[in-house]
């Protein structure tokens, strides 16, 4: 047997495994920004869909989480056409059905 001191055995800091060794370069930094501004400030849309552990689907705004329950049909109608039965739905017989809701 030798004298030297084997560190097998002694325990890991898993935590330091982790740590960053270096800063990322400022021009990559600028280039994460960039795109974090152009998907997320530039659009405006600040929400997006997170699918939890148990695999209900949420929408996220801000600090409001929304459960998903309802789906528009991709044979379905269209949107503005959902919208358009709405308003003449609210109308009632006001609105004829041969008008253009087009504006």
């Amino acid at each position: 047997m030798t004298n030297e001191i084997t560190t097998a055995y002694e325990p890991i800091d898993l935590c330091a495994c982790f740590d960053m060794i270096f800063d990322p370069p400022a021009a990559v930094i600028k280039k994460w920004e960039k795109e974090w501004e152009e998907r997320f400030i530039a659009n405006k849309e600040r929400g997006y869909y997170g699918t939890e552990l148990d695999g209900t689907l949420y929408y996220y705004n801000g600090n409001t989480r929304t459960k998903v329950t309802e789906f528009f049909s991709p044979n379905g109608q269209t949107l503005d056409k959902v919208i358009e039965n709405l308003v003449r739905f609210a109308a009632g017989s006001t609105v004829s059905a041969n008008n253009s809701m087009n504006c």
